[in-house]
Order: structure tokens, then C-alpha cells, then sequence
């Protein structure tokens, strides 16, 4: 199990990235020794594919179609395609392995690191926040439905900018669901408050107060489901492009 946990690291995300002015940071904690949610980039050039997503059930069973996932998306999911056609491919692929193949939920992103366009596909996932530099919030929401639910499912692309200051941060269902010792659930108001207090320069210091807020709420209540986050900031002023580290 310890070694299926490596190997399931390993084909994850770095823990921090960053190009030119823009920081990524996750983090993925599992219920039961493998997770089902996952965080994966992709990178040529100036471009990079971030998808965060949550594959239906909990520990081994979720954690070994992590591999078959993230087959998938090295297959369809170059830094250059549409956000859309991928999710598209990947849905058919797991509608073909029906009933066995598991339902997926998945934010794909592809970004700009020189000018921070994005364009994304929200595929049934919880829709991630954007938070504007002047204080504002935005869900993030078109796409279309969770992936190997409805085969020949259309799914359409957005677009935005991570202006500078602009964070985005995406989250899986088991941050929401997150029960105290009184059985009251995190929910979406207290993450958006929680973002809002723990804006920082740093995108890897936003995710682990995110983290510490949702640990303090807790409150030693045992995870009930795989928690995980993904923090995608653009630096206030902008920097000299370097190559991502970690």
C-alpha cells in the first residue's frame, strides 16, 4: 500500500510550480491511504495544463483508476488542446468501460503563463473560485457534466484572465463536506471567508492557511473523504520568467 501511495505521488503534481509570474500550489490528502482526487500538470513552453479532479469512491478501488486517469490525460491532454476536447475524449473513453469504469469529476485548465489567459472546462466539478485582486469572487462553472456519466456528452470551454493579484483556487468535494465535532459541514460561505483571509503573495502560503482553517474547523474530526486543493495565483507585479521548480 505504501508503495501504490509513492507510485500515485509520483504521477501526481509537483507540490509548488511556477513560470513567469504565475504560482501553483497543491496538496492531496486521502481517507484511506490512496486517494481518489488528484492534481496533475502539464507543461510545454509557456503553456501549462493543470487538472484537478475526483475520481467517485474511496481508497484502493479510486486509487488504482488514478493510473488509468493519468494515462488519459498524458494521451489527449497536451498544454495546446482545448480544455473541452479533452474532457470529451477522456468521457468517452471511461463510457466505453462501462458499468466498470467510475464516474469522475475534473476542473482542466489550460494557462498562458506570459499574458495568464485561461481556458478551462468545468467537468461536473465544484466550481473553483476566483478571486479578483480588487476583493471580488467568481465560480467557475461552464463545461458540462461529470465524466463517464453520459455517453457522446458535449462539453464547451471558457475563457478569462488571471489578472495580476487574481487567485484561483480549486477544491474537491471532501473540503466542502468537511464535518466538525458537531456534525456542521464547512461548506462554500466559510471557504470563501477563509480565502478571503488567507490572500497571500505566495500561492503555496494561501493553500496552507486554506489547509489551517479547514484543519482548526475540523477540530480533530477524522476526514470522512480525500481532501485536496489547487492554488493557481498570479504575483501583483510582474516578473522575469523562470523555469518551474519542484
Amino acid at each position: 500500500m505504501f508503495e501504490a501511495a509513492q507510485i500515485q505521488r509520483k504521477l501526481s503534481g509537483p507540490h509548488e510550480l511556477r513560470y513567469g509570474g504565475l504560482q501553483f500550489a497543491s496538496e492531496v490528502f486521502a481517507a484511506r491511504f490512496l486517494s481518489g482526487d488528484f492534481t496533475t500538470y502539464l507543461q510545454t513552453g509557456s503553456r501549462i495544463l493543470v487538472a484537478h479532479g475526483d475520481i467517485a469512491g474511496k481508497g484502493v478501488a479510486a486509487g488504482m483508476w488514478f493510473t488509468n486517469l493519468a494515462g488519459l490525460l498524458q494521451s489527449y491532454g497536451r498544454p495546446d488542446s482545448d480544455p473541452a476536447k479533452i474532457a470529451s475524449e477522456i468521457n468517452r473513453h471511461l463510457c466505453y468501460l462501462r458499468p466498470v469504469a467510475p464516474f469522475v469529476t475534473a476542473f482542466l485548465a489550460q494557462i498562458d503563463c506570459h499574458s495568464g489567459e485561461l481556458t478551462y472546462c468545468n467537468a461536473g466539478h465544484f466550481p473553483p473560485i476566483l478571486l479578483r485582486a480588487d476583493g471580488r469572487t467568481e465560480l467557475i462553472e461552464r463545461g458540462g457534466p461529470l465524466l463517464g456519466a453520459i455517453e457522446g456528452a458535449e462539453y464547451e470551454s471558457g475563457e478569462l484572465i488571471l489578472e495580476p493579484g487574481d487567485t484561483l483556487v480549486t477544491y474537491s468535494d471532501g473540503v466542502l463536506e468537511c464535518r466538525n465535532t458537531s456534525e456542521e459541514e464547512f461548506g462554500l460561505d466559510r471557504m470563501l471567508v477563509a480565502l478571503r483571509h488567507a490572500e497571500s503573495p505566495s500561492a503555496q502560503a494561501t493553500l496552507m492557511m486554506l489547509l489551517a482553517t479547514l484543519q482548526d474547523f475540523a477540530n480533530g474530526s477524522p476526514l470522512c473523504d480525500d481532501v485536496s486543493l489547487t492554488v493557481i495565483q498570479r504575483d501583483a507585479k510582474c516578473t522575469d520568467i523562470r523555469h518551474p521548480a519542484g
